[in-house]
């Protein structure tokens, strides 16, 4: 019987707060009694977030840079006691064909990808050991593991990596009772901004016809940080709508 009490008394680091899927976790989590520490370069859209998802606190992070990394890690355990939990969410995607993607655009994509989750992880994971528990959740992405994605070579790299270091992490990390696993979300869209006809044309690809919401990875999210994930780790969950089972050669078949 799933209870409230499996979520609640969490301090969670959520890394990419600002983004859709990062604000849906920041609202989620939040409403099932975890303490959100919202983490990300803007801070006036920090700002307008904590107070809209009643998060606990917000701090302004280059996630490349490891002493700014280390010094908020050590201040929101100074201010909380622990932490119980890394979402990161931080991520960046140049569109660019592989000819024409500058050398500084792909490192800066593993850079704030692959580096930062590696940064992260190290500078909370300290913590973790000593307190025998942790979770850690990556955002990766189908162009990690099941499709490729062409003019998004940097992007795909960095969460094909994310992924290998995932599960490196749940193996180095496991003695310790921490557990590391990630999400790769299909198609997330907002909805509410598009026509029903432009809704119908992207959907098409997806075999249960429509977009994945942000919500349904903050739901994860916060499955996998809670007490009923604690023997679940080093696996990648796929979240969308079945678009990865369909294989080069799949379509969908309309129902009339």
């Amino acid at each position: 019987m799933v209870c409230w009490r499996d979520y609640m008394n969490k301090i969670v680091l959520l890394v990419g707060a600002t983004s859709m899927i990062g604000r849906a976790c920041a609202r989620v989590l939040s409403e099932k009694n975890m303490t959100m520490i919202l983490l990300g370069r803007d801070s006036e859209k920090l700002g307008n977030l904590k107070r809209a998802s009643d998060s606990a606190d917000a701090h302004v992070l280059d996630v490349t840079s490891e002493p700014q990394i280390e010094s908020i890690v050590a201040e929101v355990l100074k201010t909380y006691g622990s932490i119980d939990a890394v979402i990161y969410n931080a991520g960046i995607y140049p569109w660019k064909d592989i000819e024409s993607l500058s050398l500084q655009a792909w490192r800066d994509t593993l850079d704030v990808t692959l580096t930062g989750a590696f940064l992260m992880t190290k500078a909370c994971a300290k913590i973790m050991k000593k307190q025998r528990s942790g979770k850690f959740v990556f955002i990766s992405s189908l162009a990690g593991e099941t499709i490729g994605v062409p003019h998004m070579s940097a992007y795909a790299t960095s969460k094909a990596g994310l992924n290998g270091f995932m599960r490196t992490a749940a193996l180095e990390l496991a003695p310790f009772k921490i557990t590391a696993n990630s999400i790769s979300p299909g198609k997330v869209y907002d909805a509410a901004s598009m026509t029903e006809a432009e809704i119908l044309d992207k959907t098409k690809p997806i075999p249960l016809r429509r977009f994945v919401e942000g919500e349904d990875i903050a739901h994860m999210a916060a499955f996998l940080i809670s007490d009923l994930a604690k023997n679940i780790t080093g696996q990648n969950f796929v979240i969308d709508g079945g678009q990865s089972i369909l294989g080069e050669e799949g379509h969908v078949v309309d129902v009339l």
